[in-house]
């Protein structure tokens, strides 16, 4: 059911594994189809979030000054854990999760356990977005008890966010950098597809917390289309 994600979802990443447009043995997917999105979206654009059931709606705004005032140290799949330091606490105040050209948030892959475990999948993919970017859909603040939406305390200062009717993952919370929330990017309904790459700003440098991976295969794989796609795109822009 590779065509349900509209521009191939992980599948871009994994070329060497054989997708399919349905069930296997059905027809190959041959990649998205429609015309291109236009290159410079507009600054008031709203992308809409939801579970499967509809429990939790909610909607993301573009970057904005206020986007910029959260204070974060630096994600794993940017600067690993394992260096500490200044860098990884982020002394320098660096707003990480807004891309170069100010109008995308960060997003990357996880292969933590506690992810794992708690998503079901060896890979959880999460957009870094500013609580003041994430409005409730008739367009209040974000409020973490919203709808359907519960809490799972997975260790101390961490709150994981699942729709209570669906079980869909959400959100992901720290008091280490509380207006800082990771958003499950499965809920994203983007026009171009389950990347939601007008939209998100893909770390493609690392999987975060690879090493403590379950499936090292399916990360050996995921990390050489990674380096890939990094190779292309850095084609691109010579």
């Amino acid at each position: 059911f590779v065509a349900d994600t509209g521009d191939g979802g992980l599948s871009v990443w994994l070329p060497q594994l054989r997708a399919w447009e349905g069930f296997p043995g059905g027809e190959p997917y041959r990649g998205p189809t429609g015309s291109p999105l236009a290159s410079s979206p507009s600054p008031d654009d709203r992308l809409d979030c939801t579970c499967r059931c509809a429990g939790v709606q909610f909607y993301i705004t573009r970057p904005n000054e206020d986007s910029r005032r959260p204070c974060s140290p630096y994600s794993d799949a940017i600067v690993p854990h394992t260096e500490g330091g200044d860098r990884r606490e982020n002394r320098r105040d660096e707003k990480w999760w807004i891309s170069d050209d100010g109008m995308r948030f960060a997003a990357a892959l996880c292969a933590c356990n506690s992810c794992r475990k708690s998503s079901g999948y060896d890979v959880q993919q999460w957009a870094f977005v500013p609580k003041v970017n994430i409005f409730q859909k008739d367009g209040r603040p974000t409020d973490f008890s919203m709808g359907t939406l519960r809490q799972y305390t997975s260790r101390e200062g961490i709150a994981r966010h699942f729709c209570g009717i669906c079980g869909a993952t959400v959100f992901w919370r720290s008091t280490e950098r509380p207006d800082l929330i990771d958003v499950s990017v499965g809920l994203m309904e983007a026009p171009s597809g389950s990347r939601a790459e007008e939209w998100l700003d893909w770390k493609l440098e690392r999987i975060s917390f690879v090493e403590f991976a379950q499936h090292k295969r399916l990360m050996e794989l995921l990390e050489k289309g990674l380096g890939d796609a990094r190779a292309r795109k850095a084609k691109e822009t010579e």
